[in-house]
């Protein structure tokens, strides 16, 4: 994950009018994206102090929380979704999913960077992730969406290798 985050990385410096919005704890993984969206409020109450000092991005939710800029926007219940109406709300016409599992991986976990800590949400909704978003995707006719998740449960979106959805070559570029 963190070599698909520097391809990504390379892929935002390459053209203007790109960004990049990661979600939740990914923040760590790529401190230099434009935004970062999460939706629980206990989940910024944690983390908040460190997403001060370590990410340069603007940071949103949809929660009445303090720090984030509060946004109304559709999140159909989890932060994944948040994400990309918020990207919608930016003007992307073309969105490229990473790290868009909805599911639990092989080894029984439930985020790449592991359980959260104790009072957040692990996932226990994953299994419900799937038909949230098959009931999102109503709301983004009109964008292309493209899943370049390594592994996937989610099969709304046609799916792609990341370098291939970002547009590069078999090289690389």
């Amino acid at each position: 994950m963190p070599a698909d985050c520097e391809l990504v990385r390379e892929w935002r410096r390459d053209e203007a009018g790109r960004g990049v919005v990661v979600v939740n704890t990914t923040f760590r993984m790529a401190p230099w994206a434009d935004a970062l969206y999460a939706g629980d409020v206990e989940w910024w109450r944690r983390y908040l102090d460190e997403v001060a000092r370590t990410f340069d991005g603007r940071n949103y939710t949809v929660s009445p929380v303090k720090g984030p800029e509060r946004l109304v926007l559709y999140h159909g219940g989890n932060s994944g979704i948040g994400a990309i109406s918020l990207a919608q709300r930016f003007g992307a016409r073309r969105i490229v999913l990473l790290g868009y599992d909805c599911k639990y991986g092989v080894d029984g976990k439930r985020h790449w960077h592991g359980d959260h800590p104790p009072g957040l949400g692990n996932a226990v909704s994953v299994t419900k992730w799937p038909e949230q978003f098959r009931e999102a995707a109503q709301r983004w006719r009109g964008i292309e969406i493209v899943n370049a998740s390594r592994d996937t449960a989610l099969t709304v979106w046609p799916r792609a290798p990341l370098e291939e959805a970002l547009g590069y070559g078999v090289s690389g570029r």
